[in-house]
C-alpha cells in the first residue's frame, strides 16, 4: 500500500501528534499556554498541508 492510499490514516496521525503536544504543554505544564497554543496549532496545520501535498492524488492524465 502506497502513501498516497494513506492520506486518512496520516491525518490522524498528525491530528494526534498535536494532541500529545497540547496535553504536555497544557496539563504537563512543559511549555507555557502560548507556546503550546502556536506549537499545536503550527503540528496541525502545516502536517495537514504536507500530508495532502506528499498524498494529492495524480490528475487524470496521469
Amino acid at each position: 500500500m502506497g502513501l498516497r492510499q494513506k492520506r486518512q490514516e496520516l491525518v490522524g496521525l498528525v491530528g494526534a501528534i498535536g494532541v500529545v503536544i497540547a496535553i504536555a504543554g497544557f496539563v504537563g505544564g512543559y511549555l507555557s499556554p502560548g507556546a503550546t497554543i502556536v506549537w499545536t496549532l503550527g503540528v496541525w496545520i502545516v502536517g495537514t498541508m504536507l500530508v495532502r501535498v506528499f498524498t494529492d492524488p495524480p490528475g487524470p492524465g496521469k
